[in-house]
């Protein structure tokens, strides 16, 4: 994998973004929040509540929470290590905090070029700040509930959980005088069980009503091998869930990331959950590359449906297997007309920023200027948030 450069006031993303250029202020729509607190901010509250596990050595606990190429590989292998976030951030107190520490992160290191090895800020001269964020997160995945044993209640309220992450978004743009806006998306899980995520959609219906400018959206997410919806009962079960969350509520999903997902699996999930995005759509070029088969592509370009790319995690989970392919799938999406934009998936698990992401992909080659502005500019568009006035609601679609 091509390193992260950093070459100061010459670099080709500065060129794009230059110091009192509009576009100083951009939009990220793909950030989970296990993936927003920097590791030596895990680390602090893993002691601090005295998580087990947590307080061996330091240097030990980066190894193993850093996302890189020697200890991913595939999907799977990626999320191993979201149990031990998700148990950090448990709990209504630690979720606020979690939120803070995502939206102070985006704005002050969104525009960074390198991290230190904590996820700590290392670049005294950002290019840009982002001025409207996506957090998504799954607010079970908080409760301390014991997935593996099958059960369906927690130790923390769930109620409590998505009141406190509405709560701390909201004070994040007072602190920063409304500088940034944050919107919540909430996750249902692959790796959970109906009777959870159907409880999970009814919070989402009902909180929405008491924070509509909050809770944006609703996605699913987690490890395609676990439910890759080829079975029509589970696919009619997730549309209902779709359905359940309630109406005027923007819709993501995670699909097609992995070879769990086949181009007809795709195809139909796409149709039955009517997403305006999707994430990481590796599977529909695939099979244009491999099998001629434009089906995935065409239904994307026909529906309007803008991608969510986040460069980094899609080499290190083994999606796009290089650089170079990744500005081939690139060259594909403009070939259909499919809108991409670019995000950071888990930003400081993987010790990157969206400016290093974009400055990477400026210099491999793998993306163009125009391809770069052309993706801020979709993000500004697709994204849920409210305050956006040309966003693309449930209601327009």
């Amino acid at each position: 994998m091509p390193k992260r450069i950093s070459t100061g006031k010459g670099s080709p993303l500065r060129e794009i973004i230059p110091e009192g250029s509009s576009r100083r202020e951009l939009t990220e729509l793909h950030v989970h929040l296990g993936g927003s607190v920097p590791i030596y901010r895990l680390w602090e509250m893993g002691i601090e509540r005295g998580i087990r596990g947590v307080a061996g050595s330091y240097e030990d606990f980066i190894t193993l929470l850093h996302r890189s190429t020697t200890n991913t590989g595939d999907l799977d292998k990626y999320l191993e290590v979201f149990d031990i976030v998700e148990l950090i951030q448990a709990g209504p107190r630690a979720v606020a905090e979690a939120i803070m520490i995502a939206v102070n992160g985006a704005y002050r290191t969104g525009g960074m070029r390198r991290l230190g090895p904590g996820g700590e800020g290392g670049d005294p001269d950002p290019i840009f700040a982002i001025n409207q964020l996506e957090i998504r997160f799954n607010p079970m995945k908080r409760t301390g509930l014991l997935l593996s044993k099958g059960g369906v209640q927690g130790l923390f309220d769930v109620d409590r959980i998505i009141r406190a992450a509405c709560e701390a978004a909201t004070n994040s743009e007072i602190a920063y005088k409304n500088g940034i806006s944050t919107g919540l998306i909430i996750c249902f899980g692959r790796d959970l069980s109906w009777e959870v995520n159907e409880t999970l959609a009814d919070k989402v219906c009902l909180w929405k009503k008491s924070y509509p400018n909050k809770i944006i959206g609703v996605d699913i997410a987690g490890p395609e091998s676990a439910l890759a919806l080829d079975d029509e009962a589970n696919l009619e079960r997730m549309a209902a869930l779709y359905q359940r969350a309630g109406d005027g509520i923007g819709k993501t999903v995670h699909v097609g990331e992995t070879e769990h997902v086949s181009i007809d699996t795709f195809i139909k999930t796409v149709k039955a959950l009517s997403p305006h995005r999707v994430a990481h759509p590796v599977v529909a070029a695939r099979a244009y590359w491999d099998d001629k088969d434009a089906r995935g592509l065409e239904l994307l370009a026909q529906e309007g449906i803008v991608c969510e790319l986040c460069v980094h995690s899609n080499l290190l989970t083994g999606a796009i297997r290089s650089i170079d392919e990744y500005g081939k799938f690139l060259r594909t999406l403009d070939q259909f007309e499919i809108a991409y934009t670019f995000s950071t998936d888990s930003p400081a698990l993987q010790l990157t920023t969206l400016a290093g992401e974009l400055e990477m992909l400026l210099a491999s080659s793998a993306a163009t200027p125009e391809q770069i502005v052309a993706a801020l500019e979709n993000a500004d568009q697709a994204t849920f948030i409210a305050t956006q006035h040309n966003k693309k609601t449930a209601e327009e679609k």
